[in-house]
């Protein structure tokens, strides 16, 4: 039986440990690890059990003993997170191989994917970044986590442009700020050639155009960048004058 109280997690070296996996973004039971939408650590997480939620009224599927029963479409899923101890709740779609079920028409093997988490991430930010800032990029990772990557692409060049705007770069095109703020050495020309790669993926995700496509890994890099970014300009310089001004 599933005990919250007796799921700490084994340290390195232990037989039996439960060792996070890389995964950067939010669990669910096919790939039990990641960032923990609650405490924003990279975790392990038990899967405590799942509920039913959506059926397929169109098939029927008969049981061993010869019942039947509606196909199960998605599913909520809780898990709970091995570093803070707390409950996460995912909806799961069924996927059949490598794709949703409800799109697949061959076999392959059943898994469930996460489509909707509870609580909804949070942008773990520290003081020194402006609110203003801070407020645009929660967008980019709640729409990330809801499985929007084009709206995450939106919010994440729209973060890039407050980044822009406090900077004191308030005219002109969003490529030619980059520009301007790379020639004062604000960016340094890696971050700066990044942050285009956001404007341009951002600007596709806001234009209706079949070729453009914005896929969940285009957005999941693109949060990630815009969060090294934040560190860069406002987290380390706030961290460094704190260092120094103590005695």
């Amino acid at each position: 039986m599933f005990n919250i109280f007796n799921s700490e997690p084994k340290r390195k070296g232990q037989r039996d440990e439960v060792l996070p996996q890389e995964n950067d973004g939010a669990p669910d039971s096919n790939r039990p690890s990641g960032l923990c939408p609650r405490c924003g650590k990279q975790s392990s997480f038990e899967i405590a059990g799942s509920l039913p939620a959506t059926f397929d009224y169109e098939t029927h599927v008969r049981g061993q003993s010869g019942e039947q029963h509606y196909d199960l479409i998605d599913r909520a899923t809780s898990l709970i997170c091995r570093h803070c101890k707390q409950g996460v709740i995912v909806i799961e779609e069924q996927w059949v191989g490598e794709s949703p079920k409800k799109k697949q028409k061959t076999g392959g093997v059943i898994s469930f994917r996460g489509i909707i988490w509870w609580p909804l991430p949070e942008a773990k930010l520290s003081p020194a970044v402006p609110s203003d800032i801070a407020n645009v990029f929660s967008e980019a990772i709640i729409t990330l986590s809801a499985n929007c990557p084009r709206a995450s692409a939106v919010m994440s060049r729209r973060t890039l442009e407050a980044i822009t705007v406090e900077k004191g770069e308030t005219k002109g095109t969003l490529a030619e700020r980059l520009n301007n703020l790379g020639a004062k050495g604000v960016l340094h020309p890696t971050l700066s050639e990044w942050a285009k790669e956001v404007r341009l993926v951002g600007n596709a995700g806001a234009h209706f155009d079949p070729i453009e496509k914005v896929t969940i890994d285009d957005a999941r890099q693109l949060v990630n960048f815009i969060r090294e970014l934040l560190k860069y300009l406002y987290e380390l310089p706030a961290e460094l004058q704190k260092r120094r001004s103590q005695p």
